[in-house]
């Protein structure tokens, strides 16, 4: 999980360098094998992310969680097994019923490798759904 946090943050580094220069990103590992990353510009929150274990990011309190990033405005990401993506953007849909729609997921293969993913699409039989 560190591997994959550690590549997510240099992933941010190259995102914010321009829009949000000198932003600072602090990431450490919290409960249940997962890791939270936090952008702040100016002292501001501007971003918080969350890098998901297969069962961690499915469990009720993650909503809540989430839900606060959102209301105070700041980018919420979540990053997750690639297994479990389709599941996880299909459940931060429910944010859309109140205008909170500024999140994003990614997957995480065995490798470590993350990808951006997109809209939801057709369940792919041999993908399944997590």
């Amino acid at each position: 999980m560190e591997f994959v946090a550690g590549k997510r943050v240099e992933m941010i580094k190259g995102e914010v360098k321009e829009t949000f220069p000198g932003a600072e990103i602090a990431c450490s590992m919290i409960g249940e094998g997962r890791a939270h990353i936090l952008i702040v510009y100016e002292g501001v929150v501007i971003g918080e992310e969350f890098v998901e274990t297969g069962e961690s990011w499915k469990k009720e309190e993650r909503r809540k969680e989430y839900l606060r990033t959102l209301i105070n405005k700041a980018r919420l990401v979540i990053v997750v097994p690639e297994r479990h993506v389709r599941s996880a953007r299909m459940r931060l849909l429910e944010f859309n019923h109140w205008w909170l729609f500024y999140y994003l997921v990614f997957s995480y293969d065995q490798a470590g490798n993350i990808k951006h993913f997109g809209k939801p699409g057709p369940c792919l039989p041999e993908r399944g759904y997590a």
